[in-house]
């Protein structure tokens, strides 16, 4: 009984290389079948290991009309696994094992190239297969014999097998799946020549050795194609295939379980726009982040946990083999109607998928947005998911949410960095209470989810009186502010450069930190590396004159208080390129003339280099004081507690709104 049930789902048939290829009908890659990925290391591996199989068994007969008797008599078999199929009414279709397959072909169109070479070269005496022989294997020819399908077969690589094989001359490749397959040719062209290497003189061949190999790849290596049959069974059996660790992504299993039940038209433009999207992700680029590409695995665990997740359990579950939680969550379950409505899948894949996956690709790559380049410049990757979760499909009001998002998400982790409460589990802790509060939400409503969330943490940790405030804004006061100072390297500077943009803005000039956000992102130096860019510098540098204002009158220096007091947010300031390195330990009255050419208002400001500010774009209290060096040309210490309060008005203009 059992095998009956097997045999009515799978029909298994061992092959020989030459078998496979030498089918009339050429093989249709499917759309479950990710890009071709295969890397060198992979290659490399399975072209030593037939030419460790391949050596093991003697070359005696000369006559090339004999070698493939001599083989297929006494050259062992060699199993190469398996690969599944599914007979449709047009081709058959490789529903798994294309990775493989592919490889072959292009080892055959090396092989072709060799071959080629030997018949076109008179000094070879001792000729080989025809080059006939193996463009049978390759393509199914035209009238014209050229190539008209390759036998693994599929569109987008028509351009790149042309090339490899010679029929073109310039070739771009647009995607990974393009580039694998030029890539991978240079590789086995490479091995090839090592391999079929003359010992003789003048030849660069060893035709005896290239044609017991041909020989042997096309009868001996043996291949099962497990045949599924019946339409409606492929998507499940590729799914347990290949979720059994053999190397496809989660987002490729899924691709199949979105596409698998679709048919014909709808089949094919949910392929066509999952392709899209898989290449445009491919291609995107990310600079200076934690994250230097993306892939649709990105996408979907963000966009589960945006629009699925409740509790801290929820998000944990989207990660890693993320795909499973989709299998029993029973409100995903429900959403896609168990994965049974093909209409439902098909809407989703052509509507939510579209426009979620580029909207993601959007705020994750875009420069229009100040507010997510800020947060990115932090590395505040959580921005995104809570952008996601905030928008409904076609939103009107998409800009203003994703602006709206970004900034309240900058001004809570900005806050809670300068309250000195930053701590990254309990900063989590807000995004994962946040998540269902703003999703599908109102501007208003996500506002106002982000001020509850982070004032009603302040109130239990009892850091503020219970009721005392209602907004992020209203925390900006003096007392709980008093002790701002530069504890994180990266987020001090992210600072300084938030209040010289703001001043560059306000009083409408230059700044070093005003420019294209591009420009902006380049010079934030986030790993401190760059001789060009911003770089930290402490008013109170480690000299002598300074040490004295923390001497006693015995003689003894608190270097803790000197090191408080030296971090404070006041007493630090930006410098760019190389003017932190020239003026790192002079007393203030020698930096006096660096802050003045700095190109920072901010710095300007302190010296008194700005003489005359436009105010009108500023409350009229805050008050900017020119602090020139004591006797000792030192920063005077009795102005400190000025510096600070200036410094506050400038994070309260900025993050109080």
């Amino acid at each position: 009984m059992a095998g009956e049930i097997v045999q009515s789902l799978i029909t298994p048939n061992a092959l020989t290389i030459n078998r496979v290829f030498s089918e009339k009908e050429r093989y249709y890659i499917d759309i479950y079948q990710r890009d071709y990925k295969w890397q060198k290391s992979q290659v490399e591996t399975l072209l030593r290991d037939i030419e460790l199989r391949f050596n093991l068994s003697q070359r005696n007969v000369s006559d090339p009309k004999n070698i493939k008797k001599d083989v297929l008599e006494n050259y062992k078999p060699y199993f190469l696994n398996t690969y599944l199929t599914c007979k449709t009414t047009t081709f058959i279709s490789i529903v798994d094992g294309q990775q493989r397959l592919t490889t072959f072909l292009i080892m055959l169109i090396a092989l072709r190239r060799i071959v080629s070479e030997v018949h076109e070269n008179a000094s070879y005496t001792v000729k080989t297969v025809s080059v006939s022989t193996l463009e049978k294997l390759i393509f199914e020819a035209d009238d014209f014999s050229k190539p008209e399908y390759y036998k693994i077969y599929n569109p987008n690589r028509q351009g790149a097998f042309d090339y490899i094989l010679g029929n073109i001359t310039e070739y771009e490749a647009k995607d990974e799946t393009q580039k694998k397959i030029l890539e991978n040719y240079v590789i086995i062209s490479t091995y090839f020549n090592s391999l079929f290497k003359s010992e003789e003189s003048g030849l660069t061949i060893d035709v005896k050795k290239l044609t017991y190999y041909i020989y042997y790849i096309l009868e001996k290596l043996n291949i099962v194609e497990i045949h599924i049959e019946q339409q409606e069974n492929v998507a499940t059996i590729f799914e347990v295939v290949n979720d059994r660790g053999l190397g496809l992504k989660p987002y490729e299993i899924l691709k199949g379980k979105f596409l698998g039940n679709l048919y014909n038209e709808e089949k094919e433009k949910a392929n066509e726009i999952w392709v899209e999207l898989q290449n445009k992700y491919y291609n995107s680029i990310i600079k200076n982040s934690t994250e230097n590409e993306i892939d649709l695995d990105t996408f979907f665990k963000i966009y589960l946990r945006a629009k699925f997740a409740e509790t801290e359990n929820d998000y944990k579950k989207f990660e890693d083999k993320y795909h499973y939680e989709i299998y029993q969550n029973q409100t995903i379950l429900s959403f896609f109607n168990r994965f049974e409505d093909t209409k439902k899948l098909y809407n989703w894949v052509v509507n939510d998928f579209r426009y979620f996956a580029e909207l993601h690709l959007k705020i994750r790559t875009t420069y229009e947005n100040e507010y997510l380049v800020f947060n990115k410049l932090l590395d505040q990757n959580q921005q995104y998911l809570l952008i996601i979760s905030a928008i409904e499909l076609n939103d009107k009001q998409a800009n203003e949410k994703i602006n709206l998002v970004a900034k309240k998400f900058d001004q809570m982790h900005s806050t809670v960095r300068l309250l000195d409460l930053y701590d990254s589990n309990s900063f989590q802790d807000f995004v994962y209470k946040l998540m269902p509060k703003v999703r599908n939400k109102s501007l208003n409503e996500i506002a106002k989810a982000f001020d509850d969330v982070l004032i009603a943490h302040l109130e239990e940790e009892e850091i503020i009186t219970k009721g005392a405030y209602t907004t992020i804004g209203d925390l900006y006061k003096p007392e709980l502010f008093q002790n701002i100072h530069n504890r994180w390297l990266n987020f001090t500077k992210y600072t300084l450069m938030r209040i010289d943009k703001f001043l560059g803005e306000k009083l409408d000039k230059p700044s070093y930190c005003k420019d294209a956000l591009t420009d902006l992102e380049e010079r934030f130096n986030k790993n401190n590396k760059k001789v060009y860019g911003m770089h930290l510098e402490h008013i109170y540098a480690n000299n002598d004159r300074n040490k004295k204002l923390f001497t006693d009158k015995d003689g003894f220096f608190d270097e803790s208080k000197f090191n408080t007091v030296r971090n404070k947010l006041g007493m630090l300031l930006l410098l760019k390129d190389k003017q932190n390195i020239s003026s790192n330990n002079d007393y203030y009255s020698l930096k006096v003339e660096d802050y003045k050419t700095s190109n920072l208002i901010w710095n300007e400001l302190l010296v008194g280099h700005i003489d005359s500010i436009d105010r009108k774009h500023l409350p009229s209290h805050i008050n900017f004081t020119k602090i020139e060096p004591n006797q000792d040309g030192v920063f005077p210490l009795e102005m400190l507690e000025t510096r600070q309060k200036e410094t506050f008005e400038m994070l309260k203009q900025i993050w109080g709104f």
